[in-house]
């Protein structure tokens, strides 16, 4: 009999463990020599029988060498070494050696599809393989799911900074700092906490000779990730990781549904108001030249990005927007600037400031918003206590008590910190808030001339969601040559008429203060 023999395995623990890839091929040798079989080719390989066929190398390689050698049989181990798979894929599969009467050998028990019988056992035996199969990767879901609740790691890498201890050893799952990188870990934040920029601090890790979390040399995407990992506060985030619609990437989202965060779950090394001081950090522009208004200004409606042309620098709409206005940069910000400070330190600015602030309406929302979740905490406690004596009484299985009751505390803590930030917002509409801000803006904005322009973007995107403005192009006719070609002039092309800043406010997101900027504004470009 000419056959075919396949050694497989689904990881590569198993490669060296138990049915390895060795004592498969032990095994088969044992049985060709007894039974006389004639081996024609011999795979293999390293890969999940539940994959798609296409994705399977070495299954591909084992079909294409019985389609051009037709052997009489094919040998595997264990039939779930290759019928464990989809149900399509797998009847297909099978349907394939039939039609070209090969059998399958399962260790020394011959499986002969040309028989009715034969066909049905290996169709029931392939679909006991898949339903195990499926079975064990929900248990190990479920029990990834119970660690993430816990607080314990899931799985992966521990986070740079941190070690998860070895099987066997006390504490596992639960993360521990090394100290000489939890040092470095404090460094990075401290350092954006003062401002630095990410590839400025990678740069200064360099220098130092400090290798990154997986060797080689720092990266400011490596710094960025440190920086927006909530592990270093101490937080078990799982299943934040939500892939960006019609894109392949992924983005951290605490707050997706898949989401289980579990405070306090392992020793902090930043400190909460040093994280804070560091995620809270404005924007800098990676330009040498910073740009004051970038992610602000909106002209015409159109969003407004830094562009140069032959060493002019302007604000322009993005690519793909025609007749859009070009307004030189200096003049621009100089324009906006002004009329922001003129707006910020008049008396109807502030008013305005308190009279949002001290909306009774806002107030009122606020209060019954509060009173419905220090009602529903106790109830959804309450559900919770139920759910405890029910498992006491044999009412609920383990299972069941376990999913519950996570449920609960889930929905417990997220109303708990949902109350907690609107009472920090209600105690914001008390009116000082706005008072407070806009004394230290007036004292600010006394010593404007000292301000440079990384300190006025500050100001700006502290105060300051969006700036629009209205720009109308000059009418008067460019000047030209005798042949008609039109002659370098610095004479204005667009004219802004109007600018409105929509000014932050404490408890809200916006609240539009208009600002007519025109005897300001003659921009050109």
């Amino acid at each position: 009999m000419k056959v075919v023999a396949l050694f497989r395995v689904s990881t590569e623990k198993q490669a060296t463990d138990g049915a390895s890839l060795d004592a498969q091929e032990r095994m088969y040798r044992e049985l060709a020599n007894r039974n006389g079989w004639h081996t024609l080719r011999e795979f293999r390989g390293c890969e999940s029988a539940t994959q798609a066929s296409s994705d399977r190398r070495v299954l591909q390689d084992v079909l294409a060498c019985i389609r051009a050698e037709e052997p009489d049989a094919i040998y595997v181990h264990e039939q779930s070494r290759l019928t464990r798979g989809d149900e399509l894929e797998t009847a297909m599969l099978l349907r394939e050696l039939r039609e070209r009467r090969v059998k399958i050998l399962v260790g020394g028990v011959v499986r002969d599809l040309s028989s009715l019988e034969e066909r049905f056992m290996v169709g029931i035996q392939s679909l006991v393989d898949r339903t195990e199969s499926e079975r064990i990767k929900e248990r190990m879901q479920r029990g990834k799911k119970q660690r993430a609740m816990q607080g314990r790691k899931a799985g992966g890498p521990a986070p740079y900074g941190y070690r998860n201890p070895r099987p066997g050893e006390e504490g596992r799952g639960k993360l521990v700092p090394v100290p000489e990188k939890a040092a470095v870990v404090v460094r990075i934040f401290k350092a954006a906490a003062d401002g630095m920029g990410n590839q400025a601090t990678a740069n200064e890790l360099n220098e130092s000779g400090l290798p990154a979390p997986r060797g080689g040399r720092w990266a400011k995407n490596t710094v960025r990730r440190i920086l927006a990992c909530p592990a270093y506060i101490g937080t078990s985030a799982s299943g934040v990781w939500v892939r960006t619609p019609g894109t392949r990437g992924f983005k951290q989202n605490l707050s997706a549904k898949t989401a289980i965060v579990v405070e306090n779950a392992h020793p902090a090394i930043v400190a909460r108001e040093l994280w804070d001081a560091a995620n809270g950090r404005p924007r800098i522009p990676r330009t040498g030249k910073p740009r004051l208004l970038t992610g602000l200004l909106y002209v015409n409606g159109h969003r407004m990005e830094g562009n140069s042309d032959g060493g002019e620098r302007f604000y322009s709409a993005a690519k793909g927007v025609r007749g859009s206005a070009w307004l030189e940069m200096a003049a621009t910000d100089t324009a906006v600037w002004n009329a922001f400070v003129s707006l910020a330190s008049t008396e109807s600015f502030v008013k305005d400031l308190m009279a949002a602030a001290n909306d009774p309406t806002e107030q009122e929302k606020l209060e019954q918003e509060i009173s419905c979740l220090e009602s529903e905490i106790p109830r959804v406690q309450r559900r919770l206590d139920n759910f405890q004596n029910m498992r006491a009484d044999g009412e609920l299985s383990k299972e069941e008590y376990a999913v519950k009751s996570a449920d609960a505390r889930k929905q417990i803590e997220n109303l708990t910190r949902e109350l907690a930030d609107l009472r920090a917002k209600h105690v914001s509409y008390d009116g000082t808030a706005a008072r407070r801000v806009h004394n230290a803006v007036r004292s600010i904005l006394a010593g404007r001339s000292q301000l440079d322009q990384n300190q006025k973007r500050t100001l700006l995107l502290g105060i300051v969601g969006r700036i629009d403005a209205q720009a109308e192009r000059s009418t008067a006719p460019l000047p030209r040559d005798a042949r008609g070609r039109v002659l370098p002039s610095n004479a204005p092309r667009w004219t802004i008429t109007q600018i409105t800043f929509q000014v932050l406010l404490p408890g809200k997101s916006e609240a539009p203060a208009k600002f007519d900027g025109a005897r300001h504004l003659a921009t050109t470009c």
